[in-house]
């Protein structure tokens, strides 16, 4: 099961103020987050997870990421 951000948060019973109060940052900072999940840190990342208590694979990697873990491609700087 994959969920967006704001589905998690929804589930979970939070609001957005709540989770911005919990991350210590400013609501319009996590509404950002939100919006293009791909923009928040690893750091901030896992605290959204401990706050929700679900799993980043569910929020932070799934089918249409491009953060994708499952990439098939490897890319190496030039030599």
């Amino acid at each position: 099961m994959n969920l967006t951000l704001r589905q998690a948060r929804l589930i979970k019973g939070f609001t957005q103020k709540d989770i911005a109060k919990r991350l210590g940052v400013h609501v319009h900072t996590y509404m950002k987050m939100e919006k293009d999940p791909e923009v928040v840190t690893i750091r901030d990342a896992k605290k959204i997870c401990n706050i929700l208590e679900l799993s980043y694979d569910y929020i932070f990697f799934n089918h249409d990421s491009t953060l994708s873990r499952y990439s098939e491609e490897v890319v190496r700087p030039n030599d």
